[in-house]
């Protein structure tokens, strides 16, 4: 269980990132538990929080997460159940509203801006909207052609690092060998699959390596970036096009689907 418990550590560091938000969430919800004398609100606002936080930390919980049947690295995701913006918001208002002085203002100001460096508008994966729901039609016309009929089994597909971000959002029946905690500079993973599928420029698909990796993660369809050269026609290796489509080919892997 001791493992559990530095696990559940490490996924907490890794679930901060640079930014300050669930330490500054932590002391908010204990300054409410503290002052808060209205008791519905101080009970959802400090004592359920930090209950969460708490339970989090417990070696059981993970242990009884686990046993579940919940997926591999999704444990961070109990801290979801944390109403992280909320508690600090709420906070400095009390504060503010017994203080009124314009320093804490500007005190809070700087903690908010503190709480990350990086404008998320900056990413190469914000992109004007191109339909409704406001992903990328190129994800949509994948999901759609691979996605498994109503009642049949989940599938698992291999697909370039600018798709991840958006697979799972329009179709959690897809499953991914790798998502985007592995694509982002700041996550300090590594994943086989990630690795041969992450081309820098002017390089190739070595496609007998990236097979060798999504055969061994049971992935039924293998997408590759038509604007990426292979090293040898996928074809030759086993694989079986679909479709090529919004600059995408869409392979099946036959291989993958007997041993799964």
């Amino acid at each position: 269980m001791i493992q559990y418990f530095f696990s559940n550590i490490d996924t907490f560091k890794d679930y901060c990132g640079s930014g300050v938000l669930p330490l500054l969430f932590i002391a908010c919800a204990i300054y409410i538990l503290v002052t808060e004398k209205i008791v519905w609100k101080k009970m959802i606002l400090g004592v359920v929080p930090l209950f969460i936080i708490v339970m989090f930390f417990m070696p059981f919980t993970r242990a009884v997460f686990e046993k579940v049947g919940m997926e591999d690295g999704t444990y961070y995701r109990v801290l979801w159940l944390v109403p992280m913006g909320v508690d600090v918001a709420y906070a400095f208002c009390r504060l503010f509203e017994r203080r009124r002085k314009l320093g804490l203002v500007v005190a809070t100001l700087v903690v908010v801006v503190l709480s990350g460096f990086n404008l998320v508008y900056r990413s190469q994966y914000i992109t004007k909207a191109e339909n409704r729901f406001h992903i990328p039609t190129a994800a949509i016309d994948i999901c759609n052609l691979i996605a498994p009929e109503e009642g049949e089994a989940r599938v698992r597909a291999a697909c370039p690092p600018e798709l991840v971000y958006f697979i799972r959002q329009y179709n959690t029946d897809i499953m991914l060998p790798y998502g985007r905690d592995y694509v982002e500079a700041q996550w300090d993973y590594w994943n086989a699959v990630y690795e041969q599928m992450s081309i820098e420029p002017g390089g190739t698909y070595n496609i007998e390596a990236l097979l060798e990796t999504t055969r061994q993660q049971k992935c039924t369809y293998v997408v590759l970036n038509m604007s990426i050269p292979t090293d040898v026609d996928p074809e030759s290796e086993g694989l079986v096009l679909l479709a090529q489509m919004d600059g995408y080919s869409i392979y099946m892997d036959p291989l993958a689907v007997e041993e799964s």
